[in-house]
């Protein structure tokens, strides 16, 4: 029975092709390093999410509640939670990037070396020095880890050295850590030239250009659709990827000023000069849950999915995605490099940004322009930021429901995957959590 249900599934070509390349063995080990990650993910992303809505000062609980005081008495405990949440994001990262090369490592050998120089490595490449020679961190993306974690366990599959069995335990150890002296060298080296080349990067402002130059054609375009479209789909497929994209596509502060000096001059968000600016667009209606409007699959998944562990994960994950940190989802489901999940999570940001459009284009609904609490739940941003349109608000939630309409096929289909998976392996088991 399970195959030929296996056979139906395969002689469908989309079901077919996702089924393989899920399993390839590369595939597998990156989903081990991604799950890994996953407690330390989801801790922070609680931790940040308390310290955005908690404590800061336009925080969404701080304005609502009227917190201030609460901020400014506790300025000590936010700044060390501050510098807590950028560590755990760049210790997440470091596992991933050493669990990652210890699977693909082909020596056992090495191993323990392996991993070690991978943490060492990739911790060096996310610290640069500051003006006052201070430390600091910069958040690299998860695929940077990965880079990182492939690079080195390459390094040190390309200086093996075989050991011979008849040799005693200590002979062995010996040879294999003489013949570890090559790769750590050439990591070493490699570590150097890639910080020089980052030093270039950052001193000669190449990120601020791209995204001077992507800002100026949406404005000179008049924020016009066919832009749009093409920025959010190459942020959607940056984001998708691990490449951390944020600084060139977090933009469009002078049409939010402009937006918002013409409505506190006509006392009204009408009519606005860029009524369908990016951030305006973005971050109120495309940006629900994060990006990929990722609250739509948490809901999906939560409503019709059979798998307990998947549930259970997206459980955990729902409060940071709810108030837009997605990172536990993309990592822990995982969203990252899912094949299945490609096309929705590209396609619910298109299909929200061309119904959402016309609405803004036309003054349907009026421009949202006034400023927003940070960790402001998603559906909520439109509402808030147009001063309580309720029309805004409906827009948002229909969004919300065709995004979860575009991902539940793709979810169906999974669930079906995993228990064929579960079936052909093992017999039914019952379910021990």
């Amino acid at each position: 029975m399970v195959k030929q249900s296996m056979k139906k599934y395969n002689n469908r070509p989309i079901i077919g092709w996702l089924y393989r390349i899920s399993t390839l063995k590369c595939f597998n080990y990156l989903q081990n390093a991604l799950i890994v990650a996953f407690p330390i993910i989801v801790v922070n992303g609680f931790l940040e999410t308390i310290l955005q809505t908690l404590m800061t000062d336009n925080g969404f609980f701080v304005v609502t509640f009227h917190l201030e005081h609460f901020v400014a008495s506790n300025v000590v405990l936010i700044n060390q939670l501050t510098v807590l949440v950028k560590l755990l994001q760049v210790f997440a990262n470091t596992i991933i990037a050493v669990q990652f090369s210890r699977n693909v490592a082909k020596s056992l050998d090495n191993n323990i070396t392996c991993g070690a120089m991978t943490a060492f490595s990739f911790i060096i490449l996310s610290i640069k020095l500051g003006q006052s020679n201070e430390l600091i961190f910069i958040i690299h993306g998860v695929t940077f880890a990965l880079l990182t974690g492939l690079g080195v366990s390459k390094c040190f599959d390309f200086f093996r050295v075989e050991v011979n069995r008849d040799n005693n335990d200590y002979q062995n150890s010996l040879i294999s850590t003489l013949a570890n002296i090559r790769p750590i060298l050439c990591i070493i080296f490699g570590i150097l030239v890639l910080k020089i080349l980052n030093f270039e990067i950052y001193s000669n402002g190449i990120n601020v250009r791209i995204q001077s130059i992507i800002q100026t054609n949406l404005t000179d375009n008049h924020y016009s659709l066919i832009p749009m479209l093409l920025i959010i789909f190459l942020r959607s497929i940056s984001k998708f990827m691990g490449i951390s994209t944020d600084s060139i596509f977090d933009f469009s502060t002078r049409a939010q000023l402009v937006n918002l000096n013409h409505a506190l001059k006509f006392s009204h968000p009408v009519a606005a000069v860029y009524p369908t600016a990016y951030s305006t667009l973005y971050s109120c209606f495309v940006h629900l849950g994060g990006d990929g409007m990722l609250l739509a699959l948490v809901i999906v998944v939560l409503i019709i999915g059979e798998n307990k562990h998947l549930r259970r994960l997206l459980t955990w994950s729902f409060i940071p995605t709810f108030f837009n940190f997605s990172e536990p989802v993309m990592v822990g489901f995982p969203i990252m490099y899912m094949p299945i999940y490609l096309i929705p999570f590209i396609m619910s940001p298109l299909v929200t940004t061309i119904i959402v459009y016309p609405f803004l284009k036309y003054n349907i609904i009026p421009t949202p322009v006034y400023p927003v609490p940070n960790g402001t739940p998603g559906p909520l941003m439109g509402f808030i930021a147009t001063g309580g349109n309720i029309l805004t608000l409906l827009l948002g939630l229909f969004c919300l429901i065709v995004s979860c309409l575009i991902y539940l096929p793709f979810v169906k289909a999974e669930m079906k995957l995993i228990n064929l998976e579960h079936a052909k392996i093992s017999p039914p088991l019952k379910d021990k959590f």
